[in-house]
């Protein structure tokens, strides 16, 4: 999904969060002005439905219940 984006799997995982719920806001680190421009770089811009579903299953034993 990255490589189709043209994102990082970081990127891909920081859509996915701010799609999963309105009401979570990730808070990703940020050390140096790379790594904010990286999490920057995960806005704008949406996952599918079909790809938002494929990873929300994948996390599934992850998430609360």
């Amino acid at each position: 999904m990255a490589q189709v984006h043209g994102k990082t799997s970081g990127q891909v995982a920081l859509n996915w969060l701010t799609m999963r719920d309105e009401h979570v806001i990730p808070i990703p680190g940020a050390k140096n002005v790379r790594q904010a421009q990286e999490n920057a770089g995960a806005l704008g811009w949406a996952l599918t439905t079909e790809e938002f579903e494929r990873i929300d299953e994948a996390a599934r034993p992850w998430l609360p219940r």
